[in-house]
């Protein structure tokens, strides 16, 4: 006799049931407070996977006149993403942190492709509509061309 359940069976078909590998994870941050929201749902994810989180910044591309201060800054945001991995992350899912200089979209992309990464977790300002056209998107962006799942965490 049918007892009225769907077997979980038949409601996922042919849906393969098994967990994505999650190995490397990268978390964009732009020192904001609000970037590190993306680390509330980072961490998690990272634990239940036994997962590595590895934090970037990009620094915008330097003009002539800025070139000679590019290593201290690099060295100023790498010693700050230090910092942070040490207060916001267990210690066994810390892994390489980057600072790189350029576009942030394609520098986190080109990132991610390099370290295999598995998973981005950013977060977004949340603009919509002509804001978003005229303004441009660097999530967006990466949403559209990343090697891998890009998780998007709205800031508040």
């Amino acid at each position: 006799m049918h007892s009225g359940k769907t077997a979980p069976r038949s409601v996922l078909g042919r849906v393969k049931v098994s967990y994505p590998r999650l190995l490397r994870i990268l978390v964009p941050l732009d020192f904001s407070g609000k970037s590190r929201q993306a680390l509330r749902y980072a961490v998690p994810l990272a634990q239940k996977f036994s997962a590595r989180i590895h934090l970037v910044h990009v620094l915008p591309t330097p003009s002539k006149s800025e070139l000679a201060e590019l290593p201290r800054l690099r060295q100023q945001a790498l010693r700050r993403l230090g910092e942070m991995a040490l207060q916001l992350l267990p210690p066994r899912l810390r892994d390489e942190n980057a600072v790189l200089a350029g576009n942030p979209a394609e520098s986190i992309l080109a990132l991610a492709e390099k370290n295999n990464i598995d998973l981005i977790v950013l977060t977004t300002k949340g603009r919509t509509g002509l804001k978003r056209v005229l303004v441009g998107s660097t999530a967006e962006h990466i949403m559209r061309h990343a090697p891998c799942p890009v998780m998007s965490v709205r800031r508040r």
